[in-house]
């Protein structure tokens, strides 16, 4: 192999994120793209080649999703996306053991550094100044930090930094710490040094944490630790809200997360089909469309993904539509975030006022947004309160163990049966 300066590594399949188990793959966002596209595109950008992304065996939707790279320039012969193996069940551990599984994997390259990203942030960033920055600092870890004032700060790990950038505290998400920058989770290692940390035990047996175990760590060895200060659009997508929150931003300045240039594009698999902002149609107001859909009611202030159909008398207002979403007639979708393969038969209310609270959860703090996860089916009539997660087939109001096909390659007859699809079949195209 050749040797690297420096080296990438993306947490992508969720350490501390509840997305990652409610998705179960890499989470859609603006119609057509991904989350993880964001990480991926900077590394394109900042000339970083050699990517590793450590992933549970069960995350087959993103092993599917990275293939060999290509969408993001990152199909090298002597470098490329590196989809790594990673703990399963109680062997997955946190952060830092994800990373301490592939210290082979990055031997092979002998970086000087190492980069460690997070794979559920959305921002733009171009590494290479921040490696400069990092070296030009002589420091053992640079952290991205943003203002303490952003409202995405709170809940992240608190740096204190003098006027040079030198970090004299730290603590890990704190809210009570008075501090005038927080951690993006964006870290330049030297390697040298931390693959001596990667090398510790666990701490009590617990999966450990860059922000909670690492940086203190070196913090009170008297390691040397910068802060690169960002100041653009960032935010950390790990709950359901973080992501309906997201999407609409995109809806109030499209042109920025959807540009479309060499130097800003956003890239991906999607990367070549047609977005559509439309802002007043007979039936579409202030959304965004990415792909094919078949809209026969109303669509408000929302982002729907390919393959979505909204029939006759519908409404969806304020809300998220994955791929290969079906909404049926005079239903009403406020506020939620539909994930892909689901069908919402006729007349089914989300964040009805006067719905079932039987699937009211406060365990996602969802910020009073609904979440339908994938391949879920709610049957006819059925009306769910806000604050609802539903997480497998509805039938008459109560739930339904297992969900209405979990298998993309599969077809179930046209029927009146409670794993019936509708006569769109063909339309639709399941996503894995």
């Amino acid at each position: 192999m050749v040797k690297r300066e420096c080296v990438a590594m993306i947490l992508a399949d969720g350490h501390g994120s509840e997305l990652s188990e409610l998705m179960k793959g890499p989470c859609f966002y603006g119609g057509g793209h991904r989350i993880i596209d964001f990480a991926l595109s900077n590394c394109s950008y900042s000339g970083f080649d050699v990517v590793g992304i450590p992933a549970r065996p069960s995350c087959v939707g993103l092993r599917s999703y990275i293939g060999n790279g290509r969408p993001w320039n990152l199909s090298e012969r002597d470098g490329g996306i590196f989809v790594l193996p990673c703990g399963e069940g109680r062997e997955h551990g946190g952060a830092v053991d994800a990373i301490s599984r592939n210290i082979g994997f990055l031997e092979r390259f002998t970086p000087c550094h190492v980069c460690v990203l997070s794979g559920t942030h959305v921002y733009r960033m171009d590494y290479s100044r921040m490696l400069d920055a990092h070296k030009r600092n002589d420091a053992d870890v640079t952290i991205a930090s943003v203002p303490e004032s952003y409202p995405e700060a709170r809940g992240h790990d608190a740096v204190s930094a003098d006027e040079n950038g030198a970090i004299f505290d730290f603590q890990e998400k704190s809210r009570g710490v008075r501090s005038s920058l927080a951690s993006m989770g964006v870290y330049i290692f030297r390697w040298s040094v931390l693959r001596k940390y990667l090398s510790a035990d666990r701490p009590g047996g617990r999966g450990r944490d860059f922000g909670r175990d690492v940086v203190p760590a070196m913090l009170r060895a008297g390691k040397k630790l910068c802060a690169y200060r960002f100041g653009g659009y960032w935010r950390d997508v790990e709950t359901v809200e973080d992501l309906w929150k997201f999407n609409m931003d995109i809806l109030r300045d499209p042109a920025e997360f959807l540009f479309r240039d060499e130097t800003r594009e956003v890239l991906g698999v999607s990367d070549t089909a047609p977005f559509r902002f439309i802002d007043e149609s007979p039936t579409v107001r202030r959304s965004l469309l990415y792909g094919l859909h078949a809209i026969h009611g109303r669509v408000e202030g929302s982002v729907l993904s390919d393959s979505v159909v909204v029939e006759k008398g519908a409404e969806v207002v304020d809300s998220v539509l994955m791929p290969n979403v079906y909404i049926g007639k005079n239903a009403k979708i406020s506020k939620a975030v539909i994930a892909c393969n689901s069908r919402l038969m006729e007349g089914v209310e989300i964040g009805a006022e006067n719905g079932l609270p039987d699937f009211v959860s406060d365990r996602f703090r969802s910020g009073g947004v609904s979440l339908v996860a994938p391949w879920v089916r709610i049957t006819r009539g059925t009306k769910l309160q806000k604050n609802s997660y539903v997480e497998s087939d509805v039938f008459g109001g109560r739930r339904y163990a297992g969900r209405w096909n979990q298998n993309p390659d599969a077809r179930n007859p046209v029927g009146n049966g409670p794993h019936a699809q509708p006569a769109f079949a063909d339309f639709l195209r399941p996503v894995r």
